[in-house]
């Protein structure tokens, strides 16, 4: 598919059987569980799966193009990021870092907005955008600026 796909209100992957490659983006925001999901190897635009809950039979595409919305992952548990991300990376909710391996490569921001420690946390070396780590304390951000100079005026 050359263009986008938007199966938005689609809540389940049964007997979805999706294309190696969409050119646009891939909108699979209603989906609550990866159960039978086989995505496509590179999706050119962004990929919503704003609604799993958990990353349990999940496995991304290589390429992304755009942003990745896992916006409702509480846990990291399971999830297995691409190498790179071409625009955003938004895994708002969670909560811990632990077993979170993060891109090298992030076009855009990075949101770990709910984030309350950054014990195990190892940053991308690159990000394009900003980091939205709203849930540390002031002294775990001034030490991850530190800790990553490059990316200290990107810290928020």
């Amino acid at each position: 598919i050359g263009g986008d796909l938007s199966l938005k209100s689609l809540t389940s992957a049964k007997g979805l059987t999706l294309p190696e490659t969409i050119g646009g983006s891939l909108n699979l925001d209603s989906l609550t569980s990866a159960k039978g999901l086989k995505l496509p190897e590179t999706i050119g635009g962004y990929l919503g799966l704003n609604s799993l809950t958990s990353a349990d039979g999940l496995t991304l595409p290589k390429t992304i193009g755009g942003n990745l919305y896992l916006g409702s992952l509480t846990s990291a548990k399971g999830l297995t990021l691409p190498e790179k991300i071409g625009g955003n990376l938004s895994l708002s909710r969670l909560t811990s870092a632990d077993g979170l391996t993060l891109p090298e490569t992030i076009g855009g921001s990075l949101y770990l907005n709910n984030l309350t420690s950054a014990d195990g946390l190892t940053l991308p070396k690159t990000i394009g955008g900003d980091l939205y780590l709203d849930g540390l304390t002031s002294a775990e951000k001034q030490r991850l600026r530190e800790q990553y100079p490059q990316h200290a005026n990107k810290i928020t």
